[in-house]
C-alpha cells in the first residue's frame, strides 16, 4: 500500500464501562474525532523545526509557545520509494495519490425512496493528508523526518538522528498512520455499535514491521493511531496484549531486543541508530555516520548494550511466537510459515556476532526486572564472566542415555483418585542435600507419552548434575520435600552427549511476567578454548537450590 486512504467520518472506541464484557468496540462519529486539547503545555525540550498545520509552513521549535505532536509512519507509505541504483540513496515520490473520504451528501428524500450520492474524495500529496488529519483532531504543531530534517544537510541530519529520542519523549502525543486499520463498513439498519479486531490489524501493518516505528513507539509518552476509518489511544489497549505500548520507558532490553530482531529498515545503519535512539545513554556513545562499517557499529552497539545490562543474556530458541505474525487462532504452522520465520529472524543474522548477542536465537518478549549482577567485563566479541557455574565433571561417561535412564526410574505403582506423583532426584553436596524434581506430574498412570518426557528430563538434569539409579524415587506431590525443577526446553540448541555445558548458576536473571518472578539462568556451552552462549535454564526456588554457595567461582570466556 504506498498511499494513504483516510475517512473523514471516523469510528471511535465506546467506553469500557458501559461494554458487558472484555471486547473492543467502535461507534461512527457523525461530526469529527475528539480534539486534543488546545494549547498544549510547552515541554523542556523543543525540536529544531515544527510544522504549523495551520499552513504547512516549517518554524523554529524555539519560536512556538505551546507542546506538540509528532508523527510515525511507514515510509513506504507515504508515496512511492525509488532506489538509485548507482548510490543506493533512496529518494520519495509523491504523486499526490493519496485519499481523503468525505462523508457521503445528505440524503434526498421523496414520497416513495430515499437515495443517497456517492463518498466525495479528495487526491492530496502526503502534507495536504497530514494537514487534514491534524485539522480533524486539533493538532496545530507537529513534527515529522521529511519536513523537519534537512535531508540534504548531513551533518543536520546527522544531528536531528541523535536527538530522536528526545523529540518523541517530549511530544504531547505520536500520532501513528496505520492504514491497515479499518473497520469494514457493512452497517446494519439502526446498528451504532461494531465490533473490531484490531489485534489481527497490527500484526499485517507495515507501521509494526519499521524499526525507527519501533523506537518511535517506546519512547512516545502516548500514541494515537490513526486508520483508514477508525482510530484508537494506546492507553487504550490490554497490556498484556500488547506490551510493547506500555513499556513507560521502562525498557527491558530482552523485550526490546524481541521486537527489534524481525523490523526492517532502509539502511543497515538505521538498525542500530534507532535501537541506540531507545536508550539515551547508549546513543550519545554512537557516532551517527552512515559511511561506517556496519559489523563494527553493530559490534559497539551490543557491546555498550551489554556493558549497560547483562539481561542480554536472555533469549532462547527461535519459535513462533513473534507478534508480526503469528498464527491466527486454528491455524498451525507449516510450510509458508516455518519459511517466514527463518527469513524474517532479521538483520543480526547477517553478520559475525558473537553468541552473547542473541544472534543464533530469539528474545523474550516480556519484561525481566533488572540483575544485579555486575562481575563481568566487556571487550570487542568477548564477554567475561565470573561466577559459580554448575557443570557435570564426570561427562560423558556420566551423561545418560535413553536406556540407562530407563533401567534407573523405579517401577510406577498405580496412583489413588486425585493423587499427583513425580520423580524426584536427590543431589548429595557438601553441606547438604538438594531435591529436584522432575516437571511432570502424573496423575494415575505413566503412560507412554509421561514417560517420555520423565527420561528426557532426567538427561538433561545429566548433562549437569552426577545422577545415580538410587537418587531416583517417586514420591507423592503434596508430600513432596521441598525442591528446585529445572528446565533445559529453551535454548537455542539441543543438548548433546559429546559437548560440555556449563550452568551459570551465579548469575540470576529474573523474569516478571504479572508480577510473579521465576529465575533463569544463563547456560553456556564448551566451544573449544572458550563458551557459546545457547539461551538460558528456568528455575524454581532458586534461593533455596543455592543458598549455600558450595562452588568456587569461575572466570567464562564467553564469544
Amino acid at each position: 500500500m504506498t498511499y494513504f486512504i483516510y475517512e473523514k467520518k471516523q469510528y471511535y472506541e465506546t467506553p469500557p464501562k458501559f461494554l458487558e464484557n472484555d471486547y473492543s468496540y467502535y461507534t461512527p462519529d457523525e461530526s469529527r474525532p475528539k480534539r486534543i486539547a488546545y494549547g498544549l503545555l510547552k515541554p523542556k525540550f523543543m525540536p529544531s523545526y515544527l510544522v504549523d498545520t495551520y499552513d504547512m509552513r516549517l518554524v523554529k521549535g524555539s519560536d512556538v509557545d505551546q507542546g506538540y505532536c509528532t508523527l510515525s509512519y511507514s515510509w513506504n507509505q507515504s508515496g512511492e520509494i525509488l532506489i538509485d541504483k548507482t548510490t543506493g540513496k533512496s529518494s520519495r515520490l509523491d504523486q499526490g495519490k493519496h485519499e481523503i473520504i468525505f462523508p457521503e451528501s445528505a440524503l434526498q428524500e421523496n414520497s416513495e425512496y430515499q437515495e443517497q450520492t456517492l463518498d466525495e474524495v479528495k487526491y492530496v500529496k502526503f502534507e495536504g493528508l497530514i494537514q487534514e488529519i491534524c485539522r480533524d483532531f486539533g493538532i496545530r504543531y507537529i513534527w515529522y523526518d521529511q519536513m523537519c530534517i534537512d535531508q540534504e544537510d548531513e551533518k543536520k541530519k546527522h544531528a536531528e538522528i541523535h536527538q530522536m529520542h528526545k523529540i518523541y519523549s517530549n511530544a504531547y502525543c505520536t500520532v501513528a498512520l496505520i492504514p491497515e486499520l479499518m473497520i469494514d463498513n457493512v452497517e446494519s439498519p439502526g446498528s451504532t455499535v461494531y465490533e473490531f479486531d484490531h489485534y489481527s490489524m497490527f500484526q499485517e501493518a507495515q507501521w509494526m514491521k519499521r524499526m525507527w516505528t519501533l523506537e518511535e513507539a517506546l519512547v512516545s509518552s502516548q500514541i494515537l493511531f490513526v486508520g483508514r476509518n477508525v482510530h484508537l489511544w494506546s492507553y487504550n489497549l490490554k497490556e498484556y496484549t500488547y506490551p510493547i505500548f506500555h513499556m513507560q520507558s521502562n525498557y527491558a532490553i530482552p523485550a526490546v531486543l524481541h521486537y527489534a530482531q524481525t523490523r526492517t529498515s532502509t539502511k543497515e545503519h538505521d538498525h542500530i541508530f534507532a535501537l541506540a535512539n531507545i536508550f539515551p545513554d547508549i546513543i550519545k556513545q554512537i557516532t551517527v555516520n552512515y559511511n561506517q562499517d556496519v559489523q563494527d557499529l553493530m559490534l559497539q552497539f551490543y557491546g555498550l548494550l551489554a556493558k549497560h545490562d547483562l539481561r542480554i543474556l536472555c533469549f532462547g530458541r527461535i519459535a513462533y511466537d513473534n507478534d508480526m505474525h503469528k498464527p491466527s487462532p486454528g491455524h498451525s504452522m507449516e510450510g509458508d510459515d516455518m519459511d517466514k520465520v527463518k527469513c524474517e529472524q532479521g538483520l543480526v543474522q547477517k553478520f559475525d556476532l558473537p553468541s552473547w548477542t542473541g544472534v543464533h536465537g530469539k528474545y523474550y518478549k516480556y519484561g525481566y526486572r533488572k540483575t544485579i549482577f555486575k562481575n563481568y567485563t566487556v571487550s570487542g566479541k568477548v564477554l567475561k564472566i565470573t561466577c559459580w557455574g554448575i557443570t557435570n565433571d564426570q561427562r560423558p561417561t556420566n551423561i545418560l542415555d535413553f536406556q540407562r535412564i530407563g533401567d534407573m526410574i523405579p517401577p510406577f505403582t498405580q496412583q489413588e483418585e486425585g493423587r499427583t506423583t513425580v520423580l524426584q532426584v536427590r543431589l548429595q553436596g557438601p553441606t547438604k542435600e538438594n531435591f529436584i524434581y522432575v516437571d511432570c506430574k502424573i496423575n494415575r498412570e505413566l503412560d507412554p507419552i509421561k514417560y517420555k518426557d520423565v527420561v528426557a528430563n532426567v538427561r538433561d538434569l545429566s548433562h549437569f548434575f552426577p545422577i545415580k539409579k538410587t537418587d531416583l524415587q517417586w514420591v507423592s506431590y503434596d508430600d513432596m520435600i521441598f525442591s528446585s525443577t529445572f528446565s533445559f526446553n529453551n535454548l537455542t540448541e539441543p543438548l548433546q552427549d559429546s559437548a560440555q555445558y556449563v550452568l551459570l548458576s551465579g548469575v540470576n536473571l529474573m523474569l516478571n511476567i504479572g508480577g510473579i518472578g521465576t529465575e533463569r539462568l544463563p547456560v553456556i556451552k564448551k566451544d573449544g578454548d572458550h563458551y557459546k552462549a545457547i539461551g538460558t535454564c528456568g528455575i524454581t526456588e532458586y534461593d533455596y537450590f543455592l543458598e549455600d554457595p558450595i562452588l568456587e567461582e569461575q572466570t567464562f570466556e564467553i564469544h
